[in-house]
């Protein structure tokens, strides 16, 4: 099983490297004007309704199935289905959430922090999507939790006790992790980010625009897709997982408590990011 998990990241990884590759076919009039025009289409949007209705469906009908197996796969197949179509659904949600927010506009700092998502939903995706991740998973790990307090308040043998504590430490660790490896891919995306825009940030400020409000519009270009996307994930988590457990332990306090320290973590995360690349920004918003 080890072997087969290297294996299968290592393809992933390749399967992902071939695909970014595709970016670099760039039409004439992109090369001119060093850029590639970003499509997102409603068509995304009607998938993933489809495919949440789907696992809703299909985690309705979980218990009537019969086997330990064929529980788990199904169970694996609905997480790693609707983690796939909120993936693929976050772009063009960021696009139609920063339309509405050109139109209510009123500060240069909201204009130039919509415009900058809409010029680019998929790249502003990719600033977001880490902690979109996280918060689906963090549902399913506040109700897991949650499942495992009322189980091990409950007459089970040692053997099953120690089970549930195994899987809350599991839980509890692939949170951290995920954490530790978004934290490091915001750092990264954002600065790349910054570098990649140096052209842009000399001619704003050439034509007089402050730093401070580039930098304001920056953080604001990162924040508020990042509390809508986190809070759309974490909502189409809940709707996947209800029919499972229920209400009740979705909104117990040990879930509501787990779901909102992975949201308050997330956060704090990409904003402490947006700090550490300020001084990159100042420098390069500087004339050459």
């Amino acid at each position: 099983m080890i072997a087969v998990v290297c294996a299968g990241a290592v393809l992933l990884a390749a399967v992902s490297a071939i695909l970014g590759l595709r970016r670099v076919i760039v039409s004439p009039l992109g090369v001119r004007m060093r850029a590639q025009v970003t499509r997102v289409h409603w068509v995304r949007g009607v998938v993933a309704v489809l495919v949440v209705a789907a696992a809703f469906l299909t985690a309705q009908a979980i218990p009537a199935l019969t086997g330990a197996v064929t529980i788990t796969v199904v169970l694996a197949g609905i997480f790693a289905g609707t983690l796939a179509v909120l993936n693929l659904v976050g772009p063009w949600a960021l696009a139609v959430f920063s339309r509405s927010r050109l139109k209510r506009a009123q500060t240069p700092e909201r204009l130039l922090a919509a415009r900058t998502v809409l010029d680019d939903p998929k790249a502003a995706w990719r600033q977001v999507g880490g902690i979109a991740m996280a918060s689906f998973m963090a549902v399913f790990a506040g109700t897991g939790v949650s499942l495992m307090n009322v189980m091990s308040s409950s007459d089970a043998g040692d053997s099953n006790l120690a089970l549930v504590e195994d899987m809350r430490t599991g839980l509890i660790i692939t949170l951290v992790a995920s954490f530790i490896m978004v934290a490091a891919s915001v750092g990264v995306t954002q600065a790349s980010d910054v570098l990649d825009q140096r052209p842009l940030h000399r001619s704003l400020h050439q034509l007089g625009v402050p730093a401070e409000t580039v930098d304001a519009a920056r953080r604001r270009a990162i924040m508020s897709p990042l509390l809508f996307t986190a809070l759309g994930s974490a909502l189409c988590a809940g709707v996947v997982v209800f029919p499972l457990l229920g209400i009740t332990l979705i909104v117990a306090p040990v879930s509501l408590v787990t779901i909102m320290a992975v949201l308050a973590a997330g956060i704090l995360t990409v904003w402490l990011s947006t700090l550490a690349t300020r001084p990159l920004l100042r420098r390069a918003f500087a004339p050459a």
